[in-house]
């Protein structure tokens, strides 16, 4: 099950465990498509583990980055902003936007 957190990031529940993670985003422009961009990056890398998960959140962070509803090109990608953690805090506190 992948399940997004807005800006705070996707959570990734497997067999193996459960894996978080976020590609913070300096300036974001528009989260209209985001959620899409995301599930789309996460499917073309294979709907499973950690690389489809790093692959996922860049798209959906690339799409944040962009003006209105326009969705990424992998030229706007950045997968070196990906933090992963595989133990996530469950009582970690959620921004609230």
């Amino acid at each position: 099950m992948l399940a997004s957190l807005g800006a705070d990031g996707a959570v990734l529940v497997e067999e193996s465990g459960v894996l978080a993670g976020i590609s913070p985003v300096t300036t974001p422009r528009s989260t209209v498509g985001a959620g899409d961009a995301l599930l789309a990056g996460f499917l073309a890398a294979g709907a499973r583990g950690e690389a489809a998960l790093i692959e996922g959140l860049a798209w959906g962070a690339a799409a944040v980055s962009l003006p209105g509803s326009r969705m990424p090109r992998p030229e706007d990608l950045n997968r070196t902003t990906v933090r992963l953690d595989a133990h996530p805090d469950p009582s970690r506190q959620l921004s609230p936007h």
